[in-house]
């Protein structure tokens, strides 16, 4: 058995009478006095709900008279309080939500126990002694709201979190891209739980794994502050299951829009600006019934639910009608049929059994099962359909089964277990199916034209065929007393990937500028790489409170291991002679240390006013992505496979424009129409990467980020509360590929002049100095790519730094509001780095993705000059509004959101043509390149139009016996914005807007619960 499973044992057996919660849920907390003002000892507390299966939950007061009731489900409590000589007390109506630790004071006075004296009061709102950030979304405010239900949608309407791909009502549907990037404070480890349990699969990013939002109760999204039960600190959406209950209960909903309930916000404006057809609604429709109650009264209860949600959009752009077309080398937009379309469809089930097995013992398993077909995605104004056949991603069968087990084996004693198995298939098609009404047709080569970024005429890159299974366990122990609330506990987690790698058309791509061939890319599929890793964390933490003080610390340890079993790899179109054996390897073995400390202060001693500070460290996140993603460097990248060089440019002039390179593409050297190989290893046994043997074993190695937080929490008025704090995050452990081929000499700097353009800062005409051409006699030197720490070259920073305030208010129970800013900047540097390795300027990453010098949406393969290695954003501030009302009386329900979001960063990628280089480099390119794209706008200095969306819901409450039917109207984009959300930055086609917001659509909602 490893090493690492046998310390988790012993963890666990080590502190199985100690405590912990792993994964926290709601408090109820506070200190019981006489009539004098002396603690009292020796009090029972009882917390009663609906909530528990088991009815009531008691502690005793310590020696303080302090008391603390743990791990209660969001409901609604009465908390009663007894001791012989004195009256019981009670309190009523404590309403609790995600990981809210309510504060429930009592003076009990001398008197006879049959005495009960009832106490009212406003449910507490100001949370005393947590630091954690979160906020709550109930299922009842999610129904309430004219919003997508996808979980990553819902939490883009609270004011800190960032959402990249905006959702417009849902339309992204659940098998859509809303959930792909979604941002904090400037840090995008996202994590989606339930009960604490992650559902990503190995491969994913932590944002999606959640379907069928019908089977939860409420959502819990933590955005600073996260305790040591986790390691990331971004996004943390954590929902918790509904479990059914003593009555049978359930809810019907059904959601519809077509085209023609859309307006047309495609102005004249947009036309003029060069977007050929805007992005709209064609189809969506949701179905999700749920129902659930009791198998057995007080001991089983079961909870079930299905889900039917398809979300068709048309794209911003046309069919090509040359697709197919073995002899035609253009696209030409297809304006005479509709636009192309993005489908997504989502059936999925969720059933949950719930056993109170004894008095103390609780059992809940559940499965969850989902088919996704996003067929296609992700098509673009910079996408022909024909090429986006690697966006038709089929994830099936992809399920998961849960058990959970908690056990109060005394009132200060709590133990706890839970298990996921998580399982995905997700793939592509093995050909074109665009083609398959002509199977003798030849495979065509897909084309990326530099002039407008457009991909067209076949799949380009390289597909996978994916299975993905991951077991997680975790396992935990609460010690509670009234003053101390202390925790451990210890998980482990077995992510596993096996992945083919194939091409659906060619593995040959060209790259045009304005119709005319420069270059070629050549891919070295089809192989099968297989990663095994694991990722396993203990943590401590205790909570003390000491009169108006709360402190907590924590520690946290993780353990993160990737392997690779054995491998061969055959030939392939471009490699025709390659067979080679790979042995068995392993990858990274790290150990990390992550403290945690935060402080409370009830400034008052009142519960309305608490100071907060805190300072965590967190790790990055580690998946198993697709092959070549740079999210993989410590991980798929590693695999002995993937480590050999499976792709390389070269340079290409057609001079004869017969577009089919006259050359010997197996020739490594330049030869007939076609430069030299950029990597001349390509199909080789020779890896074309090495890593530095200090990032890959020993302590605190993984890249990781610092968060510190300081803040105030007020409550204004009964039910009404501020929160107002200062934010800063900060990373560390960058890596870099050092090609240790090459030196700074190796390459010549020089300066191109900006084009003139009134557009550009100044006009243009300035010069863009620092851009580097490696020398004509190392351009076909091997690479020696080795991955490194940045600090072995320099000091390397990335920061953002900001303020969030946000109101929430809920004076009566038919009136809810919360309103919102997030403002802040993200400040990047590595001047010291690249003056070492200019190499890096080179920018291997895709639009909108951070580049290494920060976050600039910079094209893959675009110089970024030397004299923007210091970025620093402007200030950006998004506002979030959500309110719900119900007017008394006549039932009717009124509810609407507001999102506003900075627009869009904005570069320029400028293809400087040797005749523009040359005069400044005193030469042309090396290896007989036509050309060099080059960013010529510093980044973060132009952003583009801000984008601000409402939605309204009118609703019409009918109450017949145990049914209430809920029949709403919601309308999105209430304004019919056109704010554009992507525009071109290759400077040919600069600023042409390439998608806006949709345009107002209205959808019809029925929503029936019994």
């Amino acid at each position: 058995m490893p090493r690492c499973v046998w310390l988790s044992l012993v963890l666990f057996v080590s502190f199985a009478l100690l405590p912990s919660s792993a994964h926290a849920q709601a408090s109820i907390t506070g200190v019981v006095k006489d009539g004098s003002g002396g603690v009292l000892p020796g009090v029972t507390v009882e917390a009663a709900s609906p909530a528990l299966i088991e009815k009531v939950r008691s502690v005793v007061t310590d020696g303080t008279g302090q008391y603390r009731i743990e791990n209660l489900r969001p409901g609604t409590y009465s908390v009663t309080f007894t001791l012989p000589g004195f009256a019981t007390s009670k309190r009523e109506g404590i309403e609790l939500t995600g990981t809210f630790v309510a504060t429930v004071n009592a003076d009990m006075r001398v008197g006879a126990l049959e005495e009960t004296i009832t106490v009212s009061g406003e449910t507490p709102i100001v949370d005393v002694q947590s630091t954690t950030r979160q906020q709550v979304l109930s299922q009842e405010l999610i129904s309430a709201l004219p919003s997508g239900r996808n979980a990553a949608s819902m939490a883009g309407m609270l004011p800190a979190v960032t959402i990249a791909n905006q959702d417009v009502g849902g339309l992204t549907g659940e098998s859509g891209s809303a959930a792909g990037s979604v941002t904090v404070h400037g840090n995008s480890e996202v994590r989606t739980q339930v009960s604490g349990l992650s559902v990503a699969s190995a491969q994913g990013s932590g944002s999606t794994g959640v379907g069928n939002i019908s089977a939860y109760q409420e959502m819990a999204v933590d955005i600073s502050g996260v305790s040591a039960e986790q390691k990331e600190g971004g996004v943390r959406m954590n929902l918790v299951p509904k479990e059914g209950g003593n009555n049978f209960a359930g809810s019907f909903y059904f959601g519809f829009a077509n085209q023609s309930m859309q307006g047309d916000n495609f102005s004249d404006d947009l036309r003029n600006r060069g977007l050929s057809t805007p992005n709209t609604l064609k189809k969506y429709t949701d179905v999700n019934p749920s129902y659930g109650g009791p198998i057995k009264r007080d001991a089983v209860w079961f909870y079930a639910t299905v889900r039917y949600n398809r979300a068709t959009n048309f794209a911003p752009i046309f069919y090509n009608r040359n697709a197919g077309n073995p002899n035609v080398w253009t696209y030409d937009p297809d304006t005479s049929r509709a636009a192309a379309v993005n489908d997504g469809t989502f059936k999925g089930g969720n059933a949950r059994v719930t056993w109170q097995a004894t008095q103390k013992h609780k059992f809940a398993v559940a499965y969850d099962y989902q088919n996704n077909c996003q067929c296609p995605r992700s098509l673009t104004a910079e996408l022909s359909p024909e090429s986006n056949i690697r966006n038709h991603a089929f994830l099936s069968p992809k399920d998961m089964i849960f058990v959970d087990w908690s056990a109060p084996v005394t009132n200060r004693l709590l133990l706890e277990a839970g298990f996921v198995k998580h399982r995905e298939h997700a793939f592509r098609p093995y050909q074109n199916i665009y083609f398959t009404n002509n199977p003798g047709a030849v495979r065509l080569n897909a084309v990326l034209e530099q002039s407008n970024n457009l991909t067209y005429r076949a799949a380009n890159g390289d597909s996978t065929d994916t299975w993905n299974r991951t077991d997680l366990f975790r396992t935990a122990a609460s010690y509670i007393t009234g003053a101390h609330a202390f925790k451990v506990g210890f998980n482990l987690g077995f992510p596993r990937q096996t992945q083919q790698v194939y091409n659906i058309d060619s593995p040959m791509s060209f790259r045009f500028n304005n119709g005319i061939p420069n270059q070629l890319t050549l891919l070295a599929t089809p192989y099968l790489r297989v990663t095994n890793s694991v990722d396993h964390g203990a943590f401590v933490q205790d909570r003390w409170t000491a009169g108006r003080l709360t402190l907590t610390g924590g520690l946290r340890y993780d353990y993160f291991h990737v392997s690779f079993p054995a491998a061969t790899v055959g030939p392939g179109e471009f490699v025709p002679n390659r067979n080679i054996s790979l042995a068995a390897a392993s990858g990274v073995r790290w150990h990390d240390l992550e403290p945690r400390m935060g402080a409370v202060y009830d400034l008052f001693g009142k519960g309305k006013t608490a100071l907060k500070v805190s300072l965590n460290k967190y790790l990055a996140y580690y998946a198993l992505p697709n092959s070549g993603s740079d999210a993989g460097t410590f991980t798929t990248n590693m695999a002995p496979v993937a480590r050999l060089v499976t792709s390389t440019n070269r340079s290409w002039n057609d001079t004869n424009r017969n577009f089919a390179p006259d050359c010997d593409l197996l020739n490594v050297v330049a030869n007939g129409e076609c430069g030299a190989m950029s990597n001349p290893d390509f199909g080789s046994t020779r890896p074309g990467v090495a890593y530095d043997p200090d990032t890959l074993t020993g302590w605190n190695k993984r890249d990781f980020n610092w968060q510190f937080s300081a803040g105030v929490q007020h409550e204004l008025m009964p039910r009404v509360s501020i929160d107002a704090g200062y934010y800063r995050t900060w990373f560390g452990n960058f890596v870099v590929t050092d090609n240790r081929a090459l030196a700074p000499s190796d390459f010549d700097r020089f300066a191109v002049t900006a084009p003139r353009d009134p557009r550009l800062p100044d006009g243009g005409g300035y010069q863009v100095t620092g851009l580097y051409n490696v020398r004509p006699d190392k351009f076909s030197v091997p690479a020696d790519n080795f991955i490194t720490y940045a600090s072995k070259f320099g000091n390397q920073s990335r920061r953002w730094d900001g303020v969030d305030v946000s109101v929430n208010a809920r004076p009566s129970g038919s009136l809810m509001l919360q309103a919102g800013t997030s403002t802040g900047r993200t400040t990047t540097d590595n001047c010291e780095i690249v003056d070492k390795l200019p190499e890096l300027l080179l920018a291997p990453l895709a639009l909108g993705e951070p580049n290494v010098l920060g976050v600039a949406p910079v094209t893959a393969n675009t110089w970024v000059p030397a004299s923007m290695c210091h970025q620093q954003s402007n200030f950006l501030t998004n506002f979030k509004f959500l309110g719900v009302y119900t007017v008394p009386r006549i039932d009717v329900q009124l509810s609407a959101t507001v999102q506003s979001y900075p627009g869009p960063q904005i570069v320029a990628n400028y293809v400087a043509t040797n005749a523009i280089v040359a005069p400044g480099l005193g030469r042309n390119l090396s290896g007989g390149a036509a050309n060099m794209t080059v960013n010529i706008v510093q980044p973060g200095t132009m952003y583009g139009e801000r984008s601000n969306q409402a939605g309204l819901r009118l609703a019409k409450i009918l109450r017949v016996s145990r049914v209430r039917t809920t029949a709403s109207v919601d309308i999105y984009n209430l304004f019919n914005a056109d704010a554009v959300l992507t525009q071109s930055n290759a400077f040919a086609s600069w600023l042409r807007p390439q998608s806006v917001l949709n345009p107002r659509w209205a959808k019809v909602v029925l929503q029936v619960d019994f």
